[in-house]
């Protein structure tokens, strides 16, 4: 009998051990399943939060896109605001109240600003139209971006940036023709790799897809700068000590991404949404749309119709199919630019004397009259011309006196005059081998962002009746020389140019103050048939980089520094178009002319990158948006959540003495 205890006394003991055991285990399960819980949850109100920080941007949008200063850098708006606070009142929220202990929700827009010490962050968003567009952008562009990344990356000195260059056009561009040496990059090397896959040979669908090219590597892409956040942290200059690799040299290298979109384009539309003024387009349109914008002034639009006129040939139709040469004449004459009609033939009709007002002698006829449907007469019309030397003036309105002596009159700048003298009539002509202006026959330059291409074009050209297409007078988006001015028309600022009619100089009635309505309200660019023209590659001048802005033509360093300096102080009305660079003094009107069909002053997509995180955990979910806005709808066109590349920004009130938001 007490054999059969003393057995059963270590079993019971052993089966209790055990249920003990199973009693820790399942406690301890169940401990890790309610924290796995509760980190889902918490992670959730983050990511809820992340979430409301990209809602109240798109409010702010609804109303405020045109002014940068409530986007671009807001802390009271984007930085530590409130969304839900444990046991307080709910009239908290929306606020950047700071509270002791409690459990607290917020959230705050991040962004890199690329113009400091790499110390430095924002509070806001960034506009897409600050990048260069890797689409749109050059083969100029691109090499003065790379060779400014390349410039301050570890190994830059061996690396070749024309050879990536040629490799990005390569696989972009549509043929199977190499851009450059070695003649490798339209397939052969990509389907040589170990995992070989072919060239796109079509527009790049993000920037990541610039891994895919040759040459391009991480380094290249991303510099130094691996977490995006603009800032030098302490393991991205460390050396070889931890990842990423860096030259250990105090300076962060940002590499190619915070300088490149893919997503950014606008519409070739007012700042009101109203459609712009095609200067090119048919005389009676143009008199009409123009006598809407400048109601007031008819010296104005009589000036803008004939220094518009493009080439002989045409009639400022922007291009339109020949039908002039085979087709009857038209009844209609040309309206000159003070609205008088003109003659039908050199026969047909006096002009004024100069000398004497009022006076009508008769024009002597030139040697040889030109033929109807000839290239000296617009629209294919019979044009009364004067002989060689002759002072008479075409007819219309009297000739306005040069300033100071000199042709040309009033200079850029000056204020416009106040006499009732209206130009010289009679559709100025051009000569027809005078260079065309605006985007060029070239690939390689810059097309003033038009998209659609020239298949667009050709379809407007072939859709329009009356005028000629004369290659040497008219380009791609519709811009030509005009007026007969060796000095064609690029941009509207192009207009406070005096305008040459033979051989004597228009004053232009324009001045410097007028520069915002044009570039506003006037366009080179020909609109696309039953649709909002698309323009892409523009660059918001009011926020791009240095770096970004050292891509436009002629721009010196001091220019871009006193850009960068003087808008910082411009308010909303001021920087709403790019006439401000002028305004401003900062530019010269050749200078701004060269670079006017490639910037602009507005931006309708937007990268918002949002934190969500709590007072009382270390939480953060980061999460990047772009968003474009059609008309006071945020359309999300990217998401992704970049929580994997962790928090990055110094968010809390603690990290303030490290890292100052401006």
């Amino acid at each position: 009998m007490s054999t059969r205890r003393g057995v059963i006394l270590p079993v019971v003991l052993f089966v209790l051990v055990l249920l003990g055991l199973f009693g820790a285990m399942f406690s301890f399960r169940i401990h890790a399943d309610v924290s796995q819980v509760q980190a889902v949850a918490n992670r959730l109100q983050t990511r809820l939060a992340a979430e409301a920080g990209i809602e109240a941007v798109k409010l702010l949008l609804r109303t405020a896109r045109s002014d940068r200063t409530q986007w671009h850098h807001n802390p009271d708006a984007f930085h530590r605001v409130m969304i839900w606070a444990n046991g307080e009142d709910s009239r908290v929220s929306g606020t950047n109240e700071e509270l002791d202990e409690k459990m607290v929700y917020r959230f705050s827009i991040v962004a890199d600003d690329p113009l400091d010490d790499e110390k430095y962050m924002r509070f806001g968003i960034t506009d897409e139209a600050s990048k260069l567009n890797l689409n749109s952008a050059t083969e100029e562009q691109l090499l003065s971006l790379l060779e400014q990344v390349i410039a301050g990356a570890e190994g830059g000195e061996e690396i070749d940036p024309q050879t990536i260059v040629d490799a990005i056009i390569d696989w972009r561009d549509t043929d199977t023709t190499p851009n450059g040496d070695p003649a490798d990059t339209e397939g052969d090397y990509y389907l040589a790799l170990d995992k070989p896959y072919g060239v796109k040979n079509g527009n790049f669908s993000s920037i990541e897809e610039l891994l895919l090219v040759k040459g391009v590597t991480g380094s290249i892409l991303y510099g130094e700068d691996f977490d995006r956040n603009g800032l030098l942290t302490p393991n991205e200059d460390d050396g070889d000590q931890s990842f990423p690799p860096d030259n250990q040299d105090g300076v962060l290298t940002r590499g190619l991404f915070p300088y490149l979109t893919v997503l950014a384009y606008e519409n070739d539309v007012s700042n009101d949404n109203r459609q712009r003024v095609f200067l090119f387009s048919d005389e009676a349109t143009l008199k009409k749309d123009l006598q809407q914008v400048f109601p007031d002034d008819q010296e104005v639009v009589d000036f803008i119709v004939a220094a518009t006129r493009v080439g002989p040939g045409t009639g400022g139709s922007g291009g339109k199919k020949p039908t002039g040469q085979a087709g009857p004449k038209s009844p209609k004459q040309p309206t000159g630019l003070g609205g008088g009609p003109q003659s039908a033939s050199p026969e047909a009709g006096p002009t004024k004397d100069p000398a004497k007002p009022g006076g009508k002698p008769p024009t002597t006829p030139p040697a040889n009259p030109p033929k109807p449907g000839g290239k000296n007469t617009p629209s294919g019309k019979a044009q009364q011309q004067p002989p060689a030397g002759s002072t008479d003036k075409p007819s219309g309105g009297a000739q306005t006196p040069p300033r100071g002596g000199q042709p040309g009159g009033q200079q850029a700048g000056q204020p416009r005059r106040q006499t009732g003298a209206q130009p010289p009539a009679g559709g100025t002509q051009a000569d027809p081998k005078q260079p065309t202006s605006g985007t060029q026959a070239d690939p390689k330059q810059p097309t003033g962002g038009t998209t659609g291409g020239t298949e667009a074009d050709e379809e407007n050209s072939q859709a329009d009746e009356g005028g000629e297409e004369d290659g040497k007078e008219q380009t791609e988006d519709g811009t030509g020389t005009a007026g007969g001015d060796d000095r064609s028309i690029r941009s509207p600022a192009s207009l406070l140019r005096p305008r040459r009619v033979g051989e004597t100089d228009i004053e232009s009635p324009l001045a410097v103050e007028d520069l915002p309505i044009l570039m506003d309200r006037l366009t080179t660019r020909r609109p696309e048939k039953n649709k909002v023209t698309r323009v892409e590659g523009l660059i918001n001048i009011n926020t791009a980089p240095r770096e970004v802005l050292r891509c436009l033509p002629g721009l010196t360093g001091e220019q871009i520094e006193a850009i960068v300096t003087a808008r910082e102080s411009l308010d909303a009305e001021t920087l709403a178009t790019p006439a401000w660079l002028m305004t401003e003094g900062i530019l010269e009107l050749d200078a701004f002319d060269a670079i006017a069909s490639s910037i602009t002053s507005r931006s309708q997509q937007f990268t918002i990158e949002s934190l969500g995180y709590a007072d009382h955990m270390g939480m953060v979910t980061r999460l990047q948006v772009v968003v474009d806005m059609v008309g006071p709808i945020a359309q999300t066109i990217y998401y992704r959540d970049l929580s994997y590349l962790g928090g990055s920004y110094p968010i809390r009130e603690e990290d303030r003495e490290q890292v100052r938001g401006r």
